[in-house]
């Protein structure tokens, strides 16, 4: 694009000069009686030009040579007077250097030719024998032709200046769009790695606050899960910004509810818990069309990263946030303001204030940290889906942020209704002194004003006892709202009110009622939605409304498939505390003959996996399951949460999205769309058991059939720091829960000769793509077990294969495997395990190798020793880890060879591997 407007440009500025000169021409020649048939001519060339410059018919180059020639024309006529002799040279050297922009040399020595051969012509044809060839007339012929020659060459000069340095800054702009594309990528594999061990650690954590009892502990297990959450919130912001930087974001245009957004907006403001949070008033228009069409996902975060923004800034007072709508005829605007009694932004910030990684010098921001990113997130946002972002300010009194975006609307009828207006009555007591910051006030009002006339339903307010009195001695109420502390002032009048209408206190989370009270808590944020269904509802359904509910689907059979034995393990304890009967499956190919085997009312798979990924085995279960009358419900589960990502897995086939780490509101709300109602049911307790699920292959309980002696935990937690792991880390993946912790040590070792052969299968046959899919998963689980330095070993090694570096890959892979081998051993070692990893896979066969293979090996180490290749000797011997010849195994007849290298005897290497080989020459077996 640049490169043409830029081409456009140099046409323009050439044809425009073309006809200044041609114009000036004309002028001259009328005034000194030139021929007028050369005027025509020229006239006729620049209407030509202009046409051809204009209509773009002929291409740009054709064009380009043509003004050229046009203009040499108009200069030779120009320059064969008598009277324009010697005013040729300064309009020549115009006439260079308007060309040099051109940077193509041809034309410069052109220029320069043309004015020898004009000059030329002149003192021949048109002087000849009349001019005095004197010192005078020789002197300024040779400085005109000197001046014009030097400013040719000049020129020449500075294009190829021009040229050399515009090659180098190419250079640079491709080395920087190289660097940026690698760092997207980096970016998008970063936060698939990431998601992994965060999942691990909210997942577990949800479970065990499902199961905790004690008090303590909850707390300390919650503060973990919200560092989880906070860690991923932050990875979602670093690749939000980088597709908004990098304009490859993509909006989506899906149906949504907005009530929907707005109340898992809440939620996750309740999870997050927030210390000395203000308070937050959200007024919601009840008339915004119940489903509207766009991109539901990106509205969420544009809420959230509002509100987030707002709580960082505003230590006192409170948070507004209204969201209406305003009709258009394509659909709405859909209207979002928030504003917050904070510290305000100075003017000169303003337009600052979206800009990439924004820090204030202010207060402001340095009491916030953080990343900086959620204001040029929204912008970003806002102007993808062609909306509109506008910022007001006053410092010390605060910020409003006003956001408008065009929604198209899929159902138009209102999205919050009352039902039996005429029967019901409604009174709201609440004492306006209790607010401290006069605009708290001011957002209640506001919000309250909104509510009743949207919802169109009567409401008296009063602000102290006597008016309450009065009124209800009026009016047969029935509903009265109460804050909190007006309750706690007369909690007697209340409990006696309840006896003949329904009294619902308006609270935060710390609120609670006695066990056998009346009375109601609608929890805060106050808006329409909660108490439209308080009014909707009978007197027998509201307690059931409003009493805190846990999700359960009982006898629901989910099938979760996915390559990583540990996010298994992680989605059995999630989806097994919902009362499922969870079965698992590690790849694609077991999901689909346990598909053939059993019916699942859910299917969790994985979209990155070995050998059939997730769309491949879609495409095969949809196939399989063509002229079964059963529907089949198969829900994407990726890391891969970037923009565009749903609605490329609902493209290829899948019926719902979620993304890892799994977030319990996501979950269930996925759940309650795609299950019936039926299968889904709220229970009273706080936190219920968590039922034993099914799995494909489990792991023995405790492992005691592998086990041969038992060491304490403290022994076995010692003696893996001192062979190198991060036992800390690998505790903190696992919730803090030591039992867990050991289970997937053992589930790591059990499971290595399998990977191990997978690995090894790839490296074989070159299949890089598949090589870095497993490696990938051996960085994973090795991170979560703690054994650090394998994994750094298998990233890098990952990141060789997905750049298909065959070359890293032939040198380190020995290595990688060698490393493998010593972790499991270690674990072998630690927890007494009996069972073999050394030459087994996963259904317990050894892979066996020819004796034409074994002998090609020993022959090379062979020449390696020869030639004191000794490292080669070692990667070779580290490969040899699993394979067996004729039921032996290889590794351990070579360690004697490797322990004759590691000590230098080569010589004594040597004779081993020449006795191998004449007893494999003589038929003979290891």
């Amino acid at each position: 694009m640049y490169e043409q407007e830029n081409q456009r440009a140099t046409h323009l500025l050439i044809l425009s000069v073309y006809t200044i000169l041609t114009i000036m021409l004309t002028a001259e020649s009328l005034l000194l009686g030139w021929d007028t048939g050369a005027i025509i001519l020229l006239l006729l060339g620049v209407i030509i030009s202009w046409g051809a410059h204009i209509t773009e018919k002929i291409p740009e180059p054709i064009r380009l040579w043509m003004y050229f020639a046009l203009t040499m024309l108009a200069f030779f006529f120009y320059g064969t007077h008598n009277t324009s002799i010697y005013d040729m040279a300064p309009l020549m050297i115009l006439l260079i250097i308007v060309y040099s922009v051109t940077e193509n040399h041809m034309v410069i020595r052109l220029c320069v030719l043309t004015y020898f051969l004009t000059m030329l012509y002149d003192l021949i044809f048109v002087q000849g024998a009349s001019v005095e060839l004197d010192s005078l007339v020789i002197s300024r012929t040779l400085l005109h032709l000197v001046l014009v020659y030097m400013a040719g060459r000049l020129v020449r000069i500075v294009i190829h200046r021009r040229v050399r340095e515009k090659k180098i800054m190419d250079g640079r702009i491709a080395e920087l769009e190289e660097a940026n594309r690698r760092t997207e990528d980096f970016l998008t594999n970063v936060s698939h790695e990431l998601r992994t061990p965060i999942n691990a650690v909210t997942g577990i954590t949800a479970v065990m606050l499902k199961r905790e009892e004690d008090e303590v502990k909850r707390r300390d297990i919650f503060a973990v899960q919200k560092a989880g959450h906070r860690l991923f919130d932050q990875i979602e912001d670093i690749l939000d910004f980088t597709e908004i930087d990098t304009g490859r974001i993509k909006v989506s245009e899906e149906s949504y509810m907005l009530s929907s957004i707005v109340n898992d907006i809440i939620n996750g403001i309740k999870l997050a818990d927030r210390e000395n949070m203000p308070e937050l008033i959200f007024d919601v228009d009840a008339g915004i069309p119940s489903l509207l069409l766009g991109d539901g996902r990106k509205i969420k975060k544009i809420l959230k990263h509002l509100i987030d923004n707002s709580a960082k800034f505003t230590k006192r007072g409170g948070i507004y946030v209204r969201i209406y709508a305003l009709n258009k005829p394509y659909g709405i605007n859909l209207c979002i303001g928030v504003s917050d009694t904070g510290v305000g932004i100075e003017n000169d910030e303003l337009e600052r204030i979206t800009e990439s990684f924004y820090q204030s010098d202010r207060g402001r921001n340095r009491r916030a940290g953080g990343l900086g990113l959620g204001l040029p997130i929204v912008y970003g946002m806002v102007n993808a889906m062609e909306g509109f972002m506008r910022i007001e300010s006053t410092v010390g009194e605060g910020t409003t942020v006003y956001v408008s975006v065009p929604q198209k609307v899929a159902d138009a009828a209102p999205g919050i209704v009352v039902e039996n207006k005429d029967s019901l009555c409604l009174a709201c007591f609440l004492r306006p002194e209790k607010y401290e910051i006069p605009e708290v006030r001011n957002y209640y009002n506001q919000m309250i004003s909104n509510m009743v006339k949207q919802l169109d339903v009567p409401l008296h307010r009063v602000s102290d006892m006597e008016e309450l009195e009065r009124l209800n001695s009026r009016y047969r109420l029935t509903h009265l709202f109460i804050g909190r502390e007006e309750y706690e002032d007369n909690q007697s009048y209340f409990v006696n009110l309840s006896q003949s209408m329904e009294v619902i206190v308006v609270a935060d989370d710390s609120f609670v009622l006695p066990q056998d009270s009346r009375l109601k808590i609608l929890r805060k944020p106050l808006y329409c939605l909660p108490l439209t269904n308080i009014l909707n509802a009978g007197s027998s359904e509201a307690g059931e409304v409003l009493n805190e509910k846990h999700m359960v689907c009982p006898g629901v059979r989910v099938l979760v498939v996915d390559d990583e034995p540990m996010n298994l393990m992680v989605a059995e304890g999630i989806f097994g505390s919902y009362d499922m009967k969870v079965r698992t499956a590690e790849s694609g190919r077991a999901a689909i003959k346990l598909c053939e085997e059993e019916d699942f009312d859910l299917i969790f798979l994985d979209h990155m996996m070995p050998e059939m990924d997730g769309v491949e085995t879609l495409k095969q279960l949809r196939k399989n399951h063509a002229d079964s009358s059963k529907v089949l419900t198969v829900i994407a589960f990726t890391a891969n949460a970037v923009s565009g990502a749903r609605e490329m897995f609902l493209s290829e086939g899948f019926d719902e999205f979620i993304s890892k780490p799994v977030e319990r509101m996501e979950l269930e709300r996925v759940l309650r769309k795609v299950l019936p109602k039926a299968s889904v049911k709220y229970v009273d307790e706080k936190h219920p058991n968590v039922r034993k699920t099914e799995t494909a292959d489990n792991i023995p309980e405790a492992a005691t059939e592998d086990r041969i002696e038992q060491n304490t935990d403290k022994d076995r937690i010692l003696q893996l720091e001192a062979s190198g792991f991060n036992t800390g880390s690998g505790m903190q993946y696992c919730g803090g829960e030591r039992e867990f912790y050991e289970e997937m040590l053992i589930k790591f070792a059990r499971d290595a000769a399998g990977k191990e052969r997978d690995i090894q299968d790839f490296f074989t046959q070159e299949d890089l793509d598949n090589y870095s899919i497993r490696v990938h998963s051996l960085k994973s689980t090795a991170r979560m077990i703690g054994a650090d330095s394998l994994s750094e070993k298998a990233r890098i090694a990952e990141q060789a294969a997905k750049e298909h570096n065959s070359d890293y890959i032939k040198e380190h892979h020995g290595e990688l495997l060698s490393e493998y081998h010593e972790v499991v051993q270690h674990i072998v070692e630690v927890f007494a395990l009996k069972f073999d990893d050394s030459a087994m896979n996963n259904d317990g066969e050894r892979i066996e190798i020819s004796t034409a293979e074994l002998l090609d090996c020993l022959k090379e180490i062979k020449e390696n020793l020869a030639a004191f290749e000794t490292d080669k000797v070692e990667d070779i011997i580290r490969e040899m880890s699993g394979v067996v010849h004729k039921g032996a195994s290889v590794r351990e007849f070579l360690d004697g060879v490797r322990q004759d290298v590691e000590e230098f005897e080569i010589e004594a290497a040597s004779g081993k591997i020449e006795a191998l080989i004449k007893d494999l020459e003589g038929g003979e077996a290891l």
